[in-house]
């Protein structure tokens, strides 16, 4: 592992702390940035002099390259998937935020900061700006976006300042060609639910216990039903394209797998295989 580590102050700030880190044999790079922020103490913090916000800029040398962003359940690009009454001063971000052209791009992981702007610091409407005439009418297509981490232009039940240090952790990996949502998704899963290691016990197997015959699919929930007589299978179309798909099962194999919902009730019963829709969800009952 290396890591280039650059120290720097910046407006607000004690101290800023940026770490860029590799590791050999993986494909991708962690930004880590460590602001330790000063008290912006102001007079009234409904005025102008009394906000802020601490914004860090990605600008990708991608030509023509477009912008999906992960929401939840699908993926979303600025401006064409919108509609029309929707914010577009900024940007929520369930995962991943993903820059491509044709022949190649970037996958961007956000751990910390939920939030972004597109193709310019616009997120800087003060007081819960109520006069639709300011609000940003289009988003231009770019390849440049912000995270906008920290910021206190609403008054609301919190104070109106940050200070002392936070934390704010990325992760970028570039690709070849197009965005691939699925791809993206699961990546991005690695770091927001990484696995935990515990002891196995005595019936544990060697196999996972169930795979899928399809990338473009991603088990998003897996757990023992409510009755405790089942186990609730969540399956997620990621790659936005409908798919049929396979469940192969490890050393324990169900004596029949129906399909369910938030209910967890046994509906239809299944064969083989079950189609998924793009970015569509499928609840499945497995009992054994």
């Amino acid at each position: 592992m290396a890591s280039l580590i650059i120290e720097s102050d910046a407006p607000g700030c004690n101290k800023l702390r940026r770490e860029l880190r590799v590791v050999a044999g993986r494909d991708y790079v962690e930004v880590i940035n460590l602001v330790d922020k000063a008290r912006l103490k102001a007079k009234s913090y409904y005025d102008k002099d009394g906000k802020e916000s601490v914004n860090f800029a990605f600008p990708f040398n991608i030509p023509d390259g477009d912008i999906w962003v992960d929401i939840p359940f699908g993926a979303m690009r600025p401006e064409e998937d919108q509609i029309p009454s929707a914010c577009k001063n900024w940007l929520t971000v369930g995962r991943w935020v993903d820059v491509a052209n044709r022949d190649r791009g970037v996958t961007w992981i956000t751990l910390d900061a939920p939030l972004i702007e597109v193709g310019g610091i616009t997120a800087t409407l003060l007081n819960s700006q109520t006069n639709p005439d300011v609000w940003r009418k289009k988003i231009e297509r770019t390849q440049k976006f912000y995270s906008w981490a920290m910021n206190n232009h609403w008054g609301t039940n919190y104070r109106a300042y940050q200070d002392g240090p936070t934390m704010f952790r990325f992760i970028l990996r570039p690709h070849r060609g197009r965005n691939q949502p699925a791809e993206a998704t699961r990546f991005a899963t690695a770091f927001t639910q990484p696995l935990l290691v515990t002891r196995g016990g005595a019936g544990t197997g060697s196999k996972p216990l169930l795979q899928l015959s399809s990338e473009d699919v991603v088990v998003t929930g897996l757990k023992p039903s409510d009755d405790q007589e089942g186990w609730i299978v969540r399956l997620f179309g990621a790659s936005g394209k409908e798919q049929k798909v396979k469940l192969q099962w490890g050393d324990r194999k169900p004596k029949a797998v129906y399909l369910s919902g938030t209910h967890e009730k046994a509906g239809k019963k299944l064969g083989g295989s079950v189609t998924v829709p793009g970015f569509g969800v499928v609840t499945l009952r497995a009992e054994f």
